[in-house]
């Protein structure tokens, strides 16, 4: 190319930096406010923890069986829901989110269908050929979370009450360091027996309910709970993702510009030359006729 062409690729680098930029400054300025609001859905989740924990201690101690146990030789459906992006420039993210779902669906051998949370999942998954079921968007504000975790969570109790499903996996992405995340897979229904593996000792709580209403109660809370974190760390680990990949088109552009600033120069440098050397050769002739 020469210094023309140099000079006008250097100038559509430059604005693709520029939106590149902006783009790096939403995600950071998003994953800030994730981070800021994580804290509460933790703690949220946390205390559903302990209270299904000791409401699980109360039904033991009267013999009872928990509402979400089934008997024997039941029919167990599942759904496996997972928390995809929803907008792209996330690198494999929804990727490694579809891969790790499908190991979901395989590790028990009872029927298992996909639900997608996040358009850019959806999509994925009809681009793989993988039946999906579409659940929405997932929020693109860390003030939509609440109000989709609550969607979600009454649908899926309205599946299980009707006897479509009896068992949920939900599978997100989780931060695992700086910018980093990692694939994380939950069992949200029924609650393992472990969940609430931190309930206080001592005296028992006071309650109004039999056991048994009071479990069947805590656990909706409880995985609502659940959602609302789950649903906390993709919108996080999305905005880290676009982040990364907005920091990596960053140094590349850099460097491609700085390689096409050189051989702007390098350009220029050589037109000069060839001017000097015209120049010269068109002189020499003046020369020898005036001598």
């Amino acid at each position: 190319m020469d210094a023309a062409e140099l000079s006008a690729r250097i100038r559509t680098l430059s604005q693709a930096a520029k939106v590149v930029d902006a783009m790096r400054s939403v995600a950071a300025s998003h994953r800030r406010q994730a981070n800021d609001a994580f804290m509460g859905f933790e703690r949220y989740a946390a205390a559903t923890r302990e209270a299904l924990g000791q409401a699980l201690e109360l039904l033991d101690a009267e013999e009872g069986r928990a509402p979400f146990e089934k008997p024997a030789g039941a029919a167990s459906a599942r759904r496996v829901v997972v928390l995809f992006s929803e907008h792209g420039f996330v690198g494999a993210l929804n990727e490694r989110l579809l891969d790790a779902a499908l190991r979901v669906a395989r590790d028990d051998p009872g029927p298992a269908e996909l639900a997608a949370l996040g358009t850019r999942g959806l999509r994925l998954c009809r681009d793989r050929g993988v039946a999906a079921l579409a659940l929405g968007p997932l929020p693109s504000t860390i003030s939509g979370v609440g109000p989709a975790a609550d969607r979600l969570t009454r649908d899926l109790f309205g599946a299980i009450a009707g006897g479509a499903i009896a068992c949920v996996d939900l599978v997100f992405a989780r931060r695992a360091g700086a910018l980093g995340w990692r694939p994380e897979a939950l069992r949200l229904f029924p609650p393992e027996r472990g969940s609430g593996a931190g309930a206080a000792r001592g005296e028992p709580p006071l309650r109004t309910l039999p056991a048994a209403a009071l479990v069947a109660r805590i656990i909706e809370e409880h995985c609502l709970a659940q959602v609302v974190w789950a649903l906390g760390e993709a919108f996080a680990c999305e905005r880290a993702a676009r982040l990364a990949a907005m920091e990596a088109s960053q140094r590349s552009l850099r460097d491609e510009l700085d390689e096409l600033s050189r051989a702007e120069r390098t350009a220029r440098q050589e037109a000069i030359t060839s001017e000097l050397l015209e120049i010269a050769a068109g002189a020499e002739p003046l020369r020898e006729a005036e001598g």
